[in-house]
């Protein structure tokens, strides 16, 4: 990315920067991973609710 004068593959900078890359990739999937975790735990918790506020049927 800079030139550096040599061309022998990636450099320094170029690895920091790739490196910087996938830290930030992991760090969204991990971000969307504690969303979808807390999104879960509140259906289920609206679910429990739910069914602890049904008063049981009479049968006729």
């Amino acid at each position: 990315m800079s030139g550096s004068g040599d061309n022998d593959g990636i450099s320094a900078e170029d690895l920091a920067i790739i490196a910087a890359a996938i830290i930030v990739i992991g760090d969204i999937i991990g971000l969307l991973s504690v969303l979808a975790a807390k999104n879960e735990s509140e259906m289920e918790a609206k679910v429990s609710s739910r069914k602890k506020e049904r008063k049981p049927q009479k049968k006729t």
